[in-house]
């Protein structure tokens, strides 16, 4: 079991052995509650990857497992004590979007993640100078000082393109009204482009465009992303909104939305013709 980069992640390996060990073992979550001493719920969270056990329910559960070789329990110890570590979003928890830091979490613990956009640039594609005038207009409640914040927080987020070793591999798709709309004005957005021409360069980022001329498309559900991890961990699919943010881990859910992608990217155009596009989209620009 590789170990994780963060808290986030560290939850989610113990999550998934706790529930392997579990089923393993013959036992159903009301049995294991039950030794415990705990209710149904907390063992649910436990394998949910939302809740830590403490050092003796732990010792408890390698007894009631069979787990007898010392060197995978102090692996598995490591992971519950990385899982309770602090991580860096606490220093952002003020200016944060609630529960945004299990994204967070989740996308530093990634290999891969797929991102499907309507209307905006993905964030970590987008230049600091772009940043703050969409984070002002889309937090108009916000003083300015917390606008600047949430630059730093998705300023910190960009470094795992940079991560070494294992940089996040990351493709992103999106509308072609991502790509005209001036936020920031004409030079703002001209170095944008310019900034997504310059990340295409990298190995381990992909952007693509869909066209308007494309007409209706089965992206116009909604944006979302599916996070991949390491082979023996399941995918998740992340999807923002108004209302808040879900996360779903359910096979048909993950099928779906792996469908809904595929469909994405065959209306497409091909990296190459999205890089020619872009410099077009900078050349009609006014100067």
């Amino acid at each position: 079991m590789a170990r994780a980069r963060g808290p986030a992640g560290s939850k989610r390996k113990l999550g998934l052995w706790l529930k392997e060990q579990r089923t393993k073992a013959g036992f159903t979550g009301k049995q294991v509650a039950n030794e415990l001493g705990c209710g149904d719920p907390k063992v649910f969270r436990m394998e949910g990857g939302h809740a830590v056990p403490s050092k003796l329910e732990l010792d408890h559960l390698f007894e009631l497992f069979g787990i007898e070789d010392d060197r995978e329990r102090d692996l598995i110890r490591q992971l519950a004590a990385d899982a309770k570590s602090r991580h860096w979003t606490s220093e952002f928890e003020s200016v944060m979007p609630p529960k945004f830091d299990i994204y967070v979490g989740r996308e530093e613990d990634a290999t891969s993640v797929r991102v499907y956009e309507t209307h905006l640039i993905q964030g970590l594609l987008q230049t600091e100078d772009h940043m703050r005038p969409l984070l002002t207009a889309t937090n108009p409640q916000e003083p300015a000082s917390d606008v600047e914040r949430l630059v730093e927080f998705r300023k910190r987020r960009q470094r795992i393109l940079d991560r070494d070793p294992d940089p996040l591999n990351l493709w992103v798709v999106m509308d072609e009204a991502s790509i005209r709309r001036p936020v920031g004005g004409v030079e703002v957005h001209r170095a944008q482009l310019q900034h997504l021409l310059d990340l295409t360069g990298k190995p381990n980022v992909n952007i693509q465009v869909i066209p308007e001329s494309v007409g209706a498309h089965a992206g116009l559900s909604g944006p979302f992303s599916i996070l991949e991890f390491e082979p023996d961990e399941p995918e998740m699919i992340y999807i923002e909104g108004q209302g808040g943010n879900l996360y779903l881990d359910k096979a048909r859910e993950i099928r779906r939305h792996k469908q809904l992608w595929n469909h994405i990217v065959d209306v497409a155009m091909s990296t190459a013709a999205t890089t020619r596009y872009i410099k077009k989209a900078m050349e009609e620009l006014p100067s």
